[in-house]
């Protein structure tokens, strides 16, 4: 049976715009989990709950009478309290190591995206617009991606589709891109954007994020985010999954040339 009460938190981030978006536009009932209560920028559709995060009884209370809860916070350390607040509340899904140790207790979905595409380009991950960018080891290597837009419809598929998803990772993309190919797009389409490619090396940047960790200190943000892109663009990590993909499942279609090219030119 598909759940219909759904609790969000990280609504107002990069990703949970869309999410929230897609739940309401499918008609689910819809509960935003709020520091501050602020309801700008929100459907006025959906219920904002002002919560305590440092507080076990105020999640709780938060998250009473939800069937499911959609994590989309990006603090990895969080997420026990938040998972054990979801099954003290009773809620039947969760989706977000700690997971499988309470399986037991709740149900529970991992989404895998890779890359996100337009937020990736928008934040000069995949290109920049505004400097070099550094293009990683071949820059021939194809990894999956996936538009914002997506990936809250792969929350809205798996919401549907409880037991197919029940205890286990999903994997979706909207197109797999190579940084070159993507390069070339920008190109194509904005033909006045200068794109200058810079070489780097997946291993020496995870060197300098090891260094960068080893410092502590304000160098910790900058060696997390290198171990991010690390695990995006070099090749021995498998951020591809090609058409081991659950797109049908959840209702994503792979993205045409044209609709790349498209998207590209609309940022």
């Amino acid at each position: 049976m598909a759940y219909q009460k759904v609790a969000i938190s990280g609504a107002t981030g990069n990703l949970g715009p869309t999410i929230v978006k897609a739940l309401v536009d499918s008609n689910f009932e819809v509960t935003v989990l709020s520091q501050s209560g602020k309801t700008s920028g929100l459907p006025s559709t959906v219920k904002v709950t002002k919560v305590d995060y440092s507080s076990h009884d105020s999640i709780v209370e938060a998250l009473k009478g939800n069937d499911a809860y959609v994590s989309a916070v990006p603090q990895h350390d969080s997420q026990p309290a938040l998972i054990d607040a979801a099954i003290a509340a009773g809620g039947k899904k969760l989706t977000q190591d700690y997971l499988h140790q309470k399986s037991s207790h709740i149900s529970w979905t991992v989404i895998n995206t890779g890359l996100f595409l337009d937020w990736g380009i928008q934040v000069g991950v995949w290109a920049n617009f505004k400097g070099p960018t550094r293009v990683y080891d071949s820059g021939n290597d194809r990894h999956s991606t996936t538009t914002l837009a997506d990936i809250g419809k792969a929350v809205v598929g798996v919401l549907k589709h409880p037991e197919e998803t029940h205890n286990r990772a999903v994997y979706v993309q909207s197109a797999a891109l190579s940084q070159n190919e993507l390069i070339e797009i920008i190109r194509k389409v904005k033909p006045n954007t200068t794109v200058e490619a810079q070489d780097a090396s997946t291993k020496q940047l995870l060197e300098d994020s090891y260094k960068q960790l080893e410092q502590g200190g304000k160098q910790i943000g900058a060696a997390m985010f290198g171990f991010i892109v690390v695990s995006i663009f070099d090749s021995e990590y498998g951020n591809l999954w090609g058409d081991k993909n659950d797109n049908e499942l959840l209702g994503i279609k792979t993205k045409s040339s044209k609709e790349i090219e498209e998207l590209v030119a609309s940022l």
